[in-house]
């Protein structure tokens, strides 16, 4: 019975959330075609749940392009974003996006999800460029 009070209240929440957030961006994520051609670039998938990333550490070769694929396997609108990298995917439930970066430095990056109170629920994360 207490299972129940807590599903329906962690959906209410979730659809609570996903209201307060619904006057974000209609941008579109950018779409490449995944290095078919000059295999200079890398492909990241990472799964979107509430409210966390899968994974949430993140690796990739400095100066190579790096795409990522961000599949939203929860029930609310997810994104993932790292600011200094100029990189933002959105996706709707259900969906996949992607976004490239072109000749990625080396370093540390945060992302996070930037939909209201989803970063500050804990959907961080980092990438590790070598």
């Amino acid at each position: 019975m207490k299972q129940r009070g807590t599903r329906a209240l962690a959906v209410l929440i979730a659809l609570s959330v996903s209201a307060c957030g619904g006057g974000g961006s209609s941008e579109a994520p950018a779409t490449t075609s995944g290095g078919g051609g000059g295999g200079s670039g890398e492909v990241i998938e990472v799964k979107a749940t509430e409210f966390k990333f899968d994974p949430s550490a993140l690796t990739a070769t400095a100066g190579e392009d790096l795409t990522i694929k961000l599949v939203n396997a929860g029930v609310v609108e997810h994104d993932l974003t790292i600011d200094d990298l100029g990189l933002k995917v959105t996706v709707q439930v259900g969906e996949t996006g992607e976004d490239t970066a072109e000749d990625v430095p080396a370093g540390t990056y945060e992302l996070y999800c930037a939909i209201a109170g989803h970063k500050e629920a804990g959907m961080v994360g980092t990438l590790e460029v070598k």
